[in-house]
């Protein structure tokens, strides 16, 4: 994994504190193989209760917290599928690939 301990501790307590309460992230894509360099991160937040309505604001709200704290980094956020909503490919992905942070 490609993340110093201090963005991991840095997106695992942003994540908490925009979703309200503690939350699993996980880190997928490029960022996860020690072997290449470079890319963006790629995160995974499973809050299956979050509607898929609120989804972009509270991206958003993530996205500008973070950057705050690990500096202007290039983030990918994608969230677990809301009830009843079906899996995206990426979703899928993320998944079963991501490591816990």
């Amino acid at each position: 994994m490609r993340l110093t301990q201090q963005q991991i501790d840095a997106i695992k307590q942003t994540a908490a504190d925009v979703m309200g309460g503690p939350v699993q992230v996980l880190l997928f894509g490029s960022r996860t193989d020690e072997s290449r360099r470079g890319g963006d991160i790629d995160l995974y937040i499973a809050q299956p209760a979050l509607p898929q309505a609120l989804q972009p604001e509270v991206k958003l709200r993530l996205l500008v917290k973070l950057k705050q704290k690990i500096g202007d980094q290039r983030i990918d956020v994608v969230f677990a599928p809301a009830q009843g909503q079906t899996a995206w490919p990426i979703q899928t992905i993320a998944q079963q690939t991501g490591i816990p942070l």
